[in-house]
């Protein structure tokens, strides 16, 4: 004898969501039984008025909250590149001292070129009391 308490089991695919019922029939309520067609025609257009002030309201909120978002990923951005900016030079300045530490210890000339180092001027300040 086969079971018959696995035959009613359904799956997702054959499940109706809420907002697929609501979308099927409007709700019935004791009083909405009781209008007539022209209360319940003018209450929907008062119902649709709103509606579209609501939706006009939300689209606005959604933008400025869209916009919002992309001035915060500007700015990230930003921080980013300067954060980079300032690590590559912090490499670049190690990699050079490394380079010249390495070159004071065995002795030979200092790898950087003569003619781009500070030479002081001779500038000379004579006091005469």
């Amino acid at each position: 004898m086969e079971s018959e308490a696995l035959r009613h089991i359904r799956t997702m695919r054959q499940l109706r969501t809420g907002l697929e019922m609501a979308d099927c029939r409007p709700v019935r309520t004791t009083n909405s039984l009781s209008k007539t067609a022209e209360e319940t025609a003018r209450l929907g257009s008062l119902t649709d008025r709103r509606l579209e002030r609501v939706l006009a309201r939300e689209r606005q909120r959604s933008a400025t909250l869209e916009a919002s978002a992309a001035k915060s990923r500007r700015r990230l951005l930003k921080s980013r590149e300067k954060l980079a900016i300032t690590v590559n030079q912090n490499r670049a300045l190690t990699a050079l001292r490394h380079e010249l530490q390495r070159a004071r210890w065995q002795g030979k000339a200092s790898p950087v070129d003569p003619g781009r180092t500070r030479e002081k001027t001779g500038r000379v300040l004579n006091l005469d009391y």
